[in-house]
């Protein structure tokens, strides 16, 4: 097997992809073969595409502030990391862990390398539909494979290897099921990640710095191409990720970004209703459409005629026509983060099993959890209907 560098001039946003890597080829001395796979890298499609961004044309939000002072980071990066993910995952000093459309993305897969002075190159757009265009324009009527590769690290290891974004022309992933090992045993679970191999193996060449080489052909490959087949990376679900599954199921640290409803949820603390026990407990609930509505809890004389702080903010936030919530913060002086009574899951579930619930102590210590996390199996609606 062969791994080929295409060399070419500095792509610019706006250019036609297909056409600087046909000079690239040239250039090169170099053509595409039948069967041949084109690696191309993630952040010359980006470019092509247009997605450099100027960092002192963005505004921060307030929660992009609280979450760049948490993970050390340029706010108005992370105001771009917010834009681009669908959910913060996490994070250390420096790097923030994000998924989008089912991945997962440090940074939302922003780059700072191979971009302008104080510009940043935004993840592409829509690399499938990339790699078909160039599968087509690069070389008419030749059967040649294309994959959109970036680079990733694995759990606990230094270093990067390739992953594949999009592919066109071969399948991403062989399932070697059925197979047999060294001793006749059948594999049960080992499936190939074929296209993110060979963005490995590309990666060798292409290089991360200034090499000026942002494609590589491979040839003489096992992989079988097949003209013009459009191939989607196969995915699976957070929960059967076992790295993702076992990290994030269940409590977990609080990793920011709800620095402003902990406020609220203190404040309304201050402001309860508990002559009785003494315990009191403030809660600050999030609505879909940015609207935070915080309420202690109440005591009674009679004390069935009481109501927990997360209810009292739901009955608030109901009142006020909302019905879409993504997260709740509860506090008190416990030694503890206090989570909500089993009544008050009942009802924030109602609502939504994404709710995030950041349970909170006067100490700053935090924990997050999705109320369906401690909530499982809930009683819902859908159970009354024949």
């Amino acid at each position: 097997m062969q791994v080929l560098g295409i060399k070419t001039d500095l792509i610019n946003p706006g250019d036609n992809l297909a056409k600087a890597l046909q000079k690239g080829l040239q250039d090169c001395g170099l053509s595409l073969q039948d069967g041949d796979i084109l690696v191309v890298s993630e952040s010359v499609v980006a470019t092509a595409e247009g997605r450099v961004v100027d960092l002192d044309d963005v505004v921060p939000g307030s929660k992009a502030r609280a979450l760049a002072l948490r993970y050390d980071k340029d706010p108005r990066e992370m105001e771009l990391i917010l834009r681009e993910s669908d959910l913060v995952v996490g994070g250390i000093p420096g790097v923030v862990l994000t998924m989008n459309q089912g991945s997962l993305f440090p940074n939302a897969g922003i780059d700072h390398s191979n971009a302008p002075p104080g510009h940043v190159v935004l993840f592409p757009s829509d690399p499938h539909k990339t790699a078909a265009e160039i599968a087509a324009g690069i070389a008419p009527g030749k059967r040649i494979g294309v994959i959109i590769g970036d680079s990733r690290t694995h759990p606990l290891r230094l270093g990067c290897v390739g992953v594949a974004l999009a592919c066109h022309g071969l399948e991403p992933v062989e399932d070697a099921r059925g197979q047999k090992d060294l001793y006749g045993r059948p594999l049960l679970i080992t499936r190939k990640a074929v296209a993110d191999n060979l963005v490995s193996a590309a990666q060798i060449v292409m290089g991360e710095g200034d090499e000026s080489i942002p494609a590589a052909i491979i040839r003489g490959s096992p992989v079988k191409v097949r003209k013009d087949a459009a191939c989607e990376i196969p995915r699976i679900a957070p929960e059967e990720c076992m790295y993702l599954g076992a990290l994030s199921s269940g409590l977990r640290p609080y990793a920011g970004g709800y620095d402003d409803l902990i406020r609220s949820a203190v404040e309304a603390r201050d402001r309860a209703y508990a002559p009785y026990s003494g315990f009191r407990v403030g809660a600050a609930l999030l609505s879909r459409s940015g609207r935070v509505f915080s309420a202690g809890n109440v005591e009674n004389a009679s004390s069935g005629a009481g109501i927990c702080a997360e209810r009292n903010a739901l009955g608030r936030a109901l009142a006020a026509g909302e019905r879409d919530f993504l997260a709740i913060a509860i506090t008190s002086d416990a030694r503890r983060p206090v989570p909500p009574c089993g009544i008050c899951r009942q009802s924030l579930i109602e609502f939504g099993e994404e709710i995030e619930v950041i349970m909170c102590n006067l100490a700053g210590e935090a924990r997050v959890a999705k109320i369906s996390d401690l909530l499982p199996n809930p009683f819902k609606g859908d159970l009354l209907k024949r």
